[in-house]
């Protein structure tokens, strides 16, 4: 809760945790923001049965509820007629909706949460973090794919026309968000994480790029086979000794046959230590909307990266980001910082200046924290 001001409760869908999934490394940077301003929640966060026990740190008033799965062709049909609705029902449900009786407001953060608003006898605010038909296309009606990407942006919908209050991490989501939802207020407010977790380390000396994600994730799955078989190869040519690590659960799936320099790493211990020891990041998302939580870690740790305009989406202009949309122009760039250690060293120091101006939790929740403000003054 607060010292002054608006009590609120903070709805998360998975609990906080530096090592844990990307959402959760920047609900940490959110707590530390508001805690800045002087803002400190009532954490409601769920524990569902694919959450991994990564370990976390202590935080103040943070209350974590177990979330069973449905099962069953009831589960199936409910899931079908109003899809990621685990957190809305049940136990969880339950005390959401008390826990928000005690708050004058209530954060939901992603769909999961978010679905939950029009039940809640409190003013609410519901932060999608990105929008799904954005991301990809449907694809053919009989694949799982089809019926997830519908599902969730039936989920999405749903939120953006009842939700009063909207909050969106870059300008391309909240234009997509006001165009849903015409009557609502959206505010724009960036990603962040915990500076505590993410000390810059010494540039890296070997020329070596890399890769972090879920394979199994659409948009992950897409960069690793265009940054393998288009913009690799040509990177090589420019500096023959280069190494590609790849790292991430799934991620040798989606690099396929790789390639030479190619090191398909898998799961690893620390995504943070794995992205410190980079020389840059090389990111060539073809599509994807809202910010993306890799490169906003390897700017607060002062790796350089090379994205698209996808990749770069929400991120300040800075030097410590190269913007480009070609296979060549990506090749370029990476190979350009992978042969220069000076450029190595200004690129990291820009990215971590830029992190610190506009991307810390301070000057990143000032917006949250002014629409808290009118929220509960009724504005």
């Amino acid at each position: 809760m607060t010292a002054s001001g608006p009590r609120v409760l903070l709805v998360l869908p998975q609990p906080p945790a530096p090592e844990g999934g990307a959402a959760d490394r920047c609900s940490l940077g959110l707590l530390r923001g508001l805690a800045e301003h002087g803002v400190r929640p009532h954490v409601l966060a769920a524990h569902q049965h694919f959450t991994p026990d990564h370990p976390r740190p202590a935080i103040e008033d943070l209350e974590v509820l177990d979330v069973a799965p449905r099962s069953g062709w009831t589960a199936r049909i409910d899931t079908l007629l109003r899809p990621h609705q685990e957190l809305a029902g049940g136990p969880f449900g339950d005390r959401l909706r008390s826990a928000a009786a005690a708050a004058d407001l209530v954060h939901l953060e992603q769909i999961e949460a978010a679905v939950a608003g029009p039940t809640l006898d409190r003013p609410a605010v519901a932060h999608l973090h990105y929008r799904v038909r954005l991301d990809r296309d449907l694809g053919p009606p009989w694949t799982r794919e089809f019926r997830q990407t519908l599902a969730f942006a039936r989920a999405e919908r749903r939120v953006a026309r009842r939700d009063r209050w909207l909050l969106a991490n870059s300008d391309r989501v909240a234009a997509s968000l006001r165009r849903a939802a015409p009557r609502s207020e959206v505010v724009v407010a960036p990603l962040t994480l915990d500076p505590a977790f993410y000390a810059p380390g010494a540039p890296a000396a070997r020329p070596s790029a890399g890769l972090i994600g879920t394979g199994s994730w659409p948009t992950t799955a897409a960069a690793v086979r265009r940054l393998t078989q288009g913009v690799w190869p040509l990177v090589r040519l420019r500096v023959p000794d280069a190494q590609l690590r790849l790292a991430g659960r799934g991620i040798g799936e989606a690099a396929a046959a790789g390639g030479p320099g190619v090191v398909v790493e898998g799961a690893v211990d620390s995504a943070v230590d794995f992205l410190r020891s980079l020389a840059v990041l090389t990111y060539p998302i073809p599509r994807g909307s809202g910010m993306k939580v890799k490169v906003l870690e390897a700017l607060a740790l002062g790796v350089p990266v090379v994205t698209t305009p996808d990749g770069a989406e929400g991120v300040p202009v800075n030097d410590g980001v190269v913007v480009a949309r070609s296979d060549e122009e990506l090749a370029q760039a990476t190979a350009a910082i992978l042969c220069d250690a000076a450029e190595r060293r200004q690129r990291g120091e820009a990215a971590r200046r830029a992190f610190d101006a506009h991307l810390a939790p301070g000057p990143a929740t000032e917006p949250i924290v002014e629409l808290y403000r009118r929220m509960s003054e009724g504005g």
